[in-house]
Protein backbone atom coordinates (compact mmCIF):
# COMPACT_ATOMS: atom_id res chain seq x y z
CA UNK A 1 0.00 0.00 0.00
CA UNK A 2 2.89 2.32 0.77
CA UNK A 3 4.30 1.67 -2.69
CA UNK A 4 0.94 2.53 -4.32
CA UNK A 5 0.71 5.93 -2.62
CA UNK A 6 4.00 7.18 -4.09
CA UNK A 7 2.94 6.81 -7.78
CA UNK A 8 -0.45 8.32 -7.02
CA UNK A 9 1.11 11.34 -5.33
CA UNK A 10 3.57 11.73 -8.20
CA UNK A 11 0.72 11.57 -10.70
CA UNK A 12 -1.23 14.17 -8.73
CA UNK A 13 1.77 16.47 -8.57
CA UNK A 14 2.33 16.11 -12.32
CA UNK A 15 -1.32 16.85 -13.07
CA UNK A 16 -1.29 19.97 -10.90
CA UNK A 17 1.92 21.15 -12.56
CA UNK A 18 0.41 20.65 -16.03
CA UNK A 19 -2.73 22.47 -15.00
CA UNK A 20 -0.68 25.38 -13.68
CA UNK A 21 1.23 25.63 -16.94
CA UNK A 22 -1.92 25.56 -19.11
CA UNK A 23 -3.97 27.93 -16.98
CA UNK A 24 -2.21 31.22 -17.89
CA UNK A 25 -2.61 30.68 -21.62
CA UNK A 26 -6.24 29.70 -21.17
CA UNK A 27 -6.89 32.82 -19.11
CA UNK A 28 -5.06 35.39 -21.22
CA UNK A 29 -5.80 34.05 -24.73
CA UNK A 30 -9.44 35.30 -24.85
CA UNK A 31 -8.47 38.81 -23.74
CA UNK A 32 -5.80 39.07 -26.43
CA UNK A 33 -8.25 37.85 -29.07
CA UNK A 34 -10.81 40.39 -27.89
CA UNK A 35 -8.24 43.18 -28.13
CA UNK A 36 -7.40 42.18 -31.69
CA UNK A 37 -11.09 42.13 -32.60
CA UNK A 38 -11.62 45.58 -31.05
CA UNK A 39 -8.73 46.97 -33.06
CA UNK A 40 -10.11 45.48 -36.25
CA UNK A 41 -13.61 46.83 -35.59
CA UNK A 42 -12.48 50.36 -34.68
CA UNK A 43 -14.29 52.78 -37.08
CA UNK A 44 -12.20 54.97 -39.38
CA UNK A 45 -13.26 58.63 -39.45
CA UNK A 46 -14.16 59.63 -43.02
CA UNK A 47 -12.81 62.98 -44.26
CA UNK A 48 -15.40 65.78 -44.32
CA UNK A 49 -17.24 66.19 -47.60
CA UNK A 50 -16.13 69.20 -49.66
CA UNK A 51 -18.63 72.07 -49.97
CA UNK A 52 -20.86 71.90 -53.06
CA UNK A 53 -19.79 73.94 -56.06
CA UNK A 54 -21.86 77.03 -56.90
CA UNK A 55 -24.45 76.64 -59.64
CA UNK A 56 -22.47 78.84 -62.01
CA UNK A 57 -19.70 76.20 -61.95
CA UNK A 58 -21.99 73.23 -62.68
CA UNK A 59 -24.81 74.56 -64.89
CA UNK A 60 -25.25 73.29 -68.42
CA UNK A 61 -27.56 74.15 -71.30
CA UNK A 62 -30.96 72.56 -70.78
CA UNK A 63 -30.65 71.77 -67.06
CA UNK A 64 -33.10 74.53 -66.07
CA UNK A 65 -30.67 76.47 -63.89
CA UNK A 66 -31.00 79.66 -65.95
CA UNK A 67 -34.32 81.37 -66.57
CA UNK A 68 -35.42 81.14 -70.19
CA UNK A 69 -33.21 78.13 -70.86
CA UNK A 70 -34.83 76.39 -73.83
CA UNK A 71 -32.03 73.87 -74.27
CA UNK A 72 -31.26 75.41 -77.66
CA UNK A 73 -27.57 75.45 -78.55
CA UNK A 74 -27.21 73.75 -81.96
CA UNK A 75 -23.65 75.01 -82.49
CA UNK A 76 -22.53 73.86 -79.02
CA UNK A 77 -21.11 77.29 -78.25
CA UNK A 78 -21.88 76.95 -74.53
CA UNK A 79 -20.63 73.42 -73.97
CA UNK A 80 -19.15 74.14 -70.54
CA UNK A 81 -20.31 76.06 -67.44
CA UNK A 82 -17.74 78.83 -67.99
CA UNK A 83 -18.77 79.36 -71.62
CA UNK A 84 -22.44 79.26 -70.71
CA UNK A 85 -21.87 81.90 -68.02
CA UNK A 86 -20.00 84.12 -70.50
CA UNK A 87 -22.69 83.95 -73.16
CA UNK A 88 -25.53 84.42 -70.67
CA UNK A 89 -23.79 87.49 -69.21
CA UNK A 90 -23.55 88.94 -72.72
CA UNK A 91 -27.15 88.04 -73.53
CA UNK A 92 -28.57 89.62 -70.39
CA UNK A 93 -26.60 92.85 -70.90
CA UNK A 94 -27.67 93.15 -74.53
CA UNK A 95 -31.25 92.29 -73.59
CA UNK A 96 -31.44 95.07 -71.02
CA UNK A 97 -29.91 97.62 -73.38
CA UNK A 98 -32.27 96.50 -76.14
CA UNK A 99 -35.31 96.98 -73.89
CA UNK A 100 -34.18 100.52 -73.14
CA UNK A 101 -33.52 101.19 -76.82
CA UNK A 102 -36.82 99.67 -77.98
CA UNK A 103 -38.58 102.04 -75.58
CA UNK A 104 -36.40 105.07 -76.24
CA UNK A 105 -36.45 104.87 -80.04
CA UNK A 106 -40.18 105.58 -80.52
CA UNK A 107 -40.22 108.06 -77.63
CA UNK A 108 -37.42 110.05 -79.26
CA UNK A 109 -39.24 110.19 -82.59
CA UNK A 110 -42.55 111.14 -81.00
CA UNK A 111 -41.23 113.83 -78.67
CA UNK A 112 -38.09 114.94 -80.61
CA UNK A 113 -36.44 115.59 -77.28
CA UNK A 114 -33.46 117.88 -77.79
CA UNK A 115 -34.32 118.41 -81.44
CA UNK A 116 -31.97 115.63 -82.49
CA UNK A 117 -34.13 114.00 -85.17
CA UNK A 118 -32.87 114.03 -88.74
CA UNK A 119 -34.60 116.23 -91.27
CA UNK A 120 -36.89 113.37 -92.30
CA UNK A 121 -37.93 112.63 -88.70
CA UNK A 122 -35.71 109.59 -88.11
CA UNK A 123 -33.92 108.98 -84.83
CA UNK A 124 -30.13 109.35 -84.89
CA UNK A 125 -28.30 106.02 -85.19
CA UNK A 126 -25.31 104.43 -86.87
CA UNK A 127 -27.33 103.70 -90.01
CA UNK A 128 -29.41 106.91 -89.96
CA UNK A 129 -26.55 109.23 -89.04
CA UNK A 130 -26.96 112.21 -86.77
CA UNK A 131 -25.00 110.86 -83.79
CA UNK A 132 -22.49 113.69 -84.16
CA UNK A 133 -25.19 116.14 -83.09
CA UNK A 134 -25.52 114.50 -79.66
CA UNK A 135 -23.89 116.48 -76.87
CA UNK A 136 -20.67 114.99 -75.51
CA UNK A 137 -21.98 115.38 -71.96
CA UNK A 138 -24.68 112.84 -72.79
CA UNK A 139 -22.11 110.29 -73.95
CA UNK A 140 -20.03 110.92 -70.83
CA UNK A 141 -23.08 110.33 -68.63
CA UNK A 142 -23.87 107.11 -70.51
CA UNK A 143 -20.34 105.79 -70.05
CA UNK A 144 -20.29 106.72 -66.37
CA UNK A 145 -23.62 105.00 -65.76
CA UNK A 146 -22.48 101.90 -67.63
CA UNK A 147 -19.26 101.70 -65.60
CA UNK A 148 -21.20 102.17 -62.36
CA UNK A 149 -23.55 99.27 -63.05
CA UNK A 150 -20.86 97.10 -64.56
CA UNK A 151 -19.00 97.32 -61.28
CA UNK A 152 -21.79 95.44 -59.50
CA UNK A 153 -21.79 92.72 -62.10
CA UNK A 154 -18.02 92.26 -61.96
CA UNK A 155 -18.03 92.16 -58.16
CA UNK A 156 -20.70 89.48 -58.15
CA UNK A 157 -19.14 87.53 -61.00
CA UNK A 158 -15.61 87.35 -59.63
CA UNK A 159 -16.84 87.02 -56.07
CA UNK A 160 -18.67 83.82 -57.10
CA UNK A 161 -15.32 82.02 -57.16
CA UNK A 162 -15.44 82.15 -53.37
CA UNK A 163 -18.40 79.96 -52.39
CA UNK A 164 -18.71 81.66 -49.00
CA UNK A 165 -19.31 85.09 -50.59
CA UNK A 166 -21.86 84.58 -53.35
CA UNK A 167 -22.74 80.89 -53.83
CA UNK A 168 -26.08 81.73 -55.47
CA UNK A 169 -24.72 84.08 -58.13
CA UNK A 170 -25.98 83.56 -61.66
CA UNK A 171 -25.17 85.59 -64.79
CA UNK A 172 -26.89 88.97 -64.85
CA UNK A 173 -27.39 89.33 -61.11
CA UNK A 174 -26.40 92.84 -60.03
CA UNK A 175 -27.66 92.64 -56.47
CA UNK A 176 -30.20 95.38 -57.23
CA UNK A 177 -33.77 94.52 -56.23
CA UNK A 178 -35.30 97.39 -54.24
CA UNK A 179 -38.85 96.02 -54.60
CA UNK A 180 -37.96 92.48 -53.61
CA UNK A 181 -39.58 91.14 -56.77
CA UNK A 182 -36.81 88.76 -57.79
CA UNK A 183 -38.11 85.31 -58.67
CA UNK A 184 -37.66 82.66 -61.31
CA UNK A 185 -40.78 83.97 -63.06
CA UNK A 186 -39.49 87.55 -63.15
CA UNK A 187 -36.13 86.39 -64.48
CA UNK A 188 -37.86 84.42 -67.23
CA UNK A 189 -39.99 87.45 -68.11
CA UNK A 190 -36.93 89.69 -68.26
CA UNK A 191 -34.93 87.48 -70.60
CA UNK A 192 -37.98 86.79 -72.79
CA UNK A 193 -38.81 90.48 -73.19
CA UNK A 194 -35.13 91.22 -73.71
CA UNK A 195 -34.90 88.75 -76.56
CA UNK A 196 -37.96 90.27 -78.22
CA UNK A 197 -36.48 93.74 -77.73
CA UNK A 198 -33.20 92.73 -79.39
CA UNK A 199 -35.13 91.60 -82.45
CA UNK A 200 -37.33 94.72 -82.37
CA UNK A 201 -34.51 97.25 -82.18
CA UNK A 202 -32.71 95.49 -85.03
CA UNK A 203 -35.87 95.74 -87.13
CA UNK A 204 -36.24 99.43 -86.22
CA UNK A 205 -32.73 100.24 -87.41
CA UNK A 206 -32.93 98.21 -90.61
CA UNK A 207 -36.37 99.45 -91.59
CA UNK A 208 -35.50 103.12 -91.18
CA UNK A 209 -32.20 102.65 -93.01
CA UNK A 210 -33.95 100.97 -95.95
CA UNK A 211 -37.14 103.06 -96.16
CA UNK A 212 -35.57 106.42 -95.22
CA UNK A 213 -38.69 107.11 -93.18
CA UNK A 214 -39.36 107.10 -89.43
CA UNK A 215 -41.13 104.14 -87.89
CA UNK A 216 -43.19 106.51 -85.76
CA UNK A 217 -43.95 109.53 -87.96
CA UNK A 218 -46.03 111.15 -85.22
CA UNK A 219 -44.31 114.17 -83.69
CA UNK A 220 -45.98 115.79 -80.70
CA UNK A 221 -44.06 119.04 -81.20
CA UNK A 222 -45.38 119.68 -84.70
Amino acid sequence: LHYLRIPVMALSFASSTLAFNIAPSAVFAPSRLAAVRMQEAAPVDAPPAPPPLPKIKTMMVGDGTLAGDMGFDPLQLADSPDKLAFYREAEVKHARLAMLAAFGWPVSEITNFGGLLNGDGRAPSLLNGGLGNVNGVYWGAVVALAVYWEKFGLDQQFGSKDVSKSPDYLPGMLGFDPLGADSQGMRAAEITNGRVAMVAITVFALEEALTRAPIFPINLLH
